[in-house]
């Protein structure tokens, strides 16, 4: 299971949207991996949680953050026993932070 509550849309130039992810054991995705045109900022708030960038996967624990680039194929997975909390803030590509 996999479910997101949107917090804000256009925010400024840089920023497209924010939202949090409440992300079950074991769920997560999207699977196939997918790409789009925004980058990612995923903020782990609580659990852990693996990001698959192509093919490497990144362990995330609580408070650690990892920029996805939007090219690159992508998706988030819960691979722990308790649930997961991910802020997502999606990037317009070129931003700098």
């Amino acid at each position: 299971m996999f479910s997101a509550l949107r917090l804000a849309g256009r925010i400024d130039d840089q920023i497209a949207d924010c939202s949090v992810a409440d992300i079950a054991p074991g769920g997560g995705g999207p699977n196939p991996h997918h790409t789009h045109e925004h980058d990612h900022l995923f903020v782990v708030l609580a659990g852990c949680v693996e990001v698959k960038i192509d093919e490497d996967t990144i362990r995330l624990s609580p408070y650690e953050s990892l920029l996805v680039p939007g090219n690159k194929l992508h998706s988030v997975w819960n691979t722990s026993e308790a649930h997961a909390k991910v802020l997502g803030i999606s990037l317009n590509r070129g931003s700098e932070f």
